[in-house]
């Protein structure tokens, strides 16, 4: 049983868990292979959908697909192809190299519906509109390894939400060594979205895990190409919710997927603007045109917020730390009443996943009340205490803190103890990042579904019932409807930051507290970290296709745009294309040090994302073969080009960003400068 890490200190994030998730991905995908001994990754299974002499043909709007129940292969035809490569079928699902037998075969014009007796499943196909919906249900545990995905050889780009999101070609050896070293990702959370896609010459095709929860995909390099391969547990513990695909064809730009998404989910009544979160907390509109920044050392203090209005910065989201034990991490109410005079947004650091010893607790958001540890801790299916990072106390199960609410208001008192502040604003750590657990603790008992319905409950509890502007880790798509603004999704999951950041001498470390190292020390990060991250080639804004105009997302708190001063550039250019602030680590010395690059950035920024934070992406391009000249929409306003190259690119000066209004043609243009090094901590 794989089981994943718990919480790091504070706020470093669960190194171990990202590794631990990855390598528990793959073994259990290996289980599923053997279990349901029928599918393989040659290409055999690929040959078996095209002679398959049982297929079965439903017709969609603009494609048809053709299903082959013994091998559960499908492939897709559009109508009316756009191109003489369209005209081909393409294989969407690779089929099984052993057929399995089928009984009960039920068929209609949009249909179709059969029992696999050794699976043990009943399988269900249906044509809706332009998407072809599958359903599994199984009845005793199995885990399903379906669909296989990407072997076809009119696909050549893999579209991957991981974080804001990558475009990936499908044979680049790069990518390629990466799928070895990390393959799985959950779909409720390793993913930012659920749902993977493929470019091909007719558009795209996308596969969404409208069953995120128990999804698993995993990338293969093998065959010289990458491939997906999706996989599902069916658990009595669970209840044996049923498995649901959607499989639809979609237009040609690259965030097609994301705004197909972002339709789906207005459809189903899952979609909150900003527009209606602000709506119902107008303090919501703060955040449209604020640069975010934690606040260290005597950037809690009035002096520094002077220095914020000196620079006439009007909107600010300023998120601080404190521990009621250390009497210098306090932050005043003179001081939050002043930013809030200022028109900022001011919040507190909370978390309620970790509980620890009162006595010897490191953090004072670990220290609860009632017994609540050890009695609240999440127990493994061993029957021990799910431990946090290097023994740290223990994971709070969310199901101990919901039993416990109605007679001891930890929640409620823990919040309303830092609203009484005055505070606007408020950064719930860890809700929203998607790391969901099983707790077989005979008190209290939870699924990942119940773990999750309890975090939103508590997420809304601070939105809706205090009032404040709530952000939360990472904004798995599940917690959208509840969040403002989310700390880490722009970022990209994979591994490189993590063994960088656990280089303490290199990255710094958590001292001193007033100026921790690991905000303030710049760090020059090696070429494959570039390219992993940062490379605007292989980047989308996918995360924003789908959320732009209903979560403001930003980078990680321990990447602050200062961090990294070789990727400085594209970095911010990266944002501004986007139309996202960026993540800062202040104090009054880093404010002055960085004050021009600070202003010159705030001052192109902050209007831009005042007339479209709100708004929908509404296009991507790129203007050149080598993917470095990009351009965005958002809504039918403004146009936003940048040029990641060296050379000049249609009068675009390399590194530079021009924004054109759409109605009056008026360009601006704006090239940022490498900052100034930054001091290291003191």
């Amino acid at each position: 049983m794989c089981s994943p890490a718990a919480n790091p200190e504070r706020r470093a994030r669960r190194f171990e868990f990202a590794r631990r998730r990855l390598k528990c991905g793959a073994s259990l995908w290996v289980l599923g292979l053997l279990s349901a001994q029928v599918f393989l990754s040659g290409d055999r299974g690929l040959a078996s959908a095209a002679t398959s002499p049982r297929a079965l043909t439903l017709r969609l709007d603009d494609w048809e697909a053709r299903i082959y129940p013994e091998s559960l292969a499908v492939t897709g035809r559009m109508k009316s192809p756009a191109n003489e490569t369209a005209e081909k079928d393409t294989v969407l699902a690779q089929g099984a190299a052993q057929r399995s037998g089928v009984e009960d075969l039920e068929t209609g014009p949009d249909h179709a519906r059969w029992k696999i007796p050794d699976l043990g499943l009943i399988v269900e196909f249906k044509a809706e509109k332009h998407r072809l919906h599958i359903r599994f249900q199984a009845d005793k545990d199995t885990k399903l390894p379906w669909p296989i995905t990407g072997r076809d050889p009119s696909l050549s780009a893999l579209i991957y939400p991981d974080g804001e999101g990558l475009y990936i070609p499908l044979d680049d050896k790069f990518w390629r060594e990466i799928a070895r070293r990390e393959p799985c990702r959950d779909t409720h959370g390793g993913l930012s979205m659920p749902f993977w896609s493929y470019r091909w010459a007719g558009g795209t095709w996308t596969y969404l895990a409208v069953s995120d929860l128990q999804t698993t995909v995993c990338l293969s390099a093998s065959g010289g190409r990458l491939t997906v391969r999706a996989s599902h547990d069916f658990r009595e513990r669970d209840g044996f919710p049923p498995y649901e695909i959607e499989i639809w064809p979609g237009g040609n730009s690259p965030v097609s997927p994301g705004l197909e998404y972002r339709q789906w989910l207005i459809e189903k009544g899952r979609y909150v603007t900003l527009d209606q979160k602000a709506h119902d907390n107008p303090e919501v509109s703060k955040l449209l045109g604020a640069a975010h920044a934690y606040v260290f050392g005597d950037g809690k203090s009035l002096g520094f917020l002077r220095e914020l209005a000196r620079l006439h910065v009007d909107r600010m989201w300023l998120g601080y730390g404190e521990d009621a034990r250390q009497k210098d991490s306090l932050v005043g109410r003179d001081y939050i009443a002043e930013a809030k005079r200022l028109g900022y947004l001011v919040a507190p650091y909370d978390t309620f996943e970790n509980a620890q010893d009162p006595k010897s607790a490191d953090a004072s958001e670990s220290i609860w009340g009632a017994g609540l540890y050890p009695a609240g801790c999440i127990v493994t299916v061993r029957g021990e205490i799910q431990k946090g990072f290097a023994g740290r106390g223990c994971e709070l199960s969310s199901e101990a803190l919901a039993l416990r609410e109605p007679g001891e208001r930890n929640l409620e008192n823990r919040t309303a103890e830092r609203a009484s502040s005055g505070v606007n604003s408020y950064f719930l750590d860890s809700d929203a990042f998607g790391e969901l657990f099983d707790d077989y603790s005979k008190a209290h008992p939870m699924t990942p579904e119940v773990d999750r319905r309890n975090r939103l409950a508590r997420m809304r509890m601070i939105a809706e019932n205090r009032g404040l502007v709530l952000g939360s880790e990472a904004g798995a798509a599940w917690s959208a409807p509840v969040i403002a603004f989310a700390h880490g999704t722009e970022a990209v999951s994979n591994e490189f930051l993590w063994p960088l950041e656990r280089d303490r001498q290199n990255y710094g470390g958590w001292w001193p507290p007033a100026r921790p190292a690991v905000f303030f020390k710049p760090v020059k990060p090696d070429e494959d970290f570039r390219k992993a991250r940062y490379d605007p080639s292989y980047r989308l804004p996918l995360y924003q296709a789908a959320f732009h105009g209903s979560v403001v997302s930003l980078d990680r708190w321990e990447t602050p745009i200062t961090k990294f001063p070789s990727l400085t550039q594209v970095r911010i250019l990266l944002e501004l294309l986007y139309n996202l602030p960026s993540m800062w680590s202040l104090d009054l010395n880093e404010l002055r040090q960085n004050e021009d690059a600070f202003r010159t950035l705030y001052d192109f920024f902050s209007p831009l994302h005042r007339a479209l934070g709100d708004q929908p992406l509404t296009g991507f391009d790129w203007l050149t073969l080598d993917r470095t000249v990009q351009r965005t929409r958002f809504g039918d306003e403004i146009e936003l080009t940048a040029n990641f190259g060296r050379t000049p690119s249609r009068s675009l000066p390399p590194l530079c960003i021009e924004a054109r209004w759409l109605k009056s043609g008026r360009r601006q243009l704006f090239c940022p400068q490498p900052f100034p090094r930054s001091s290291p901590a003191r």
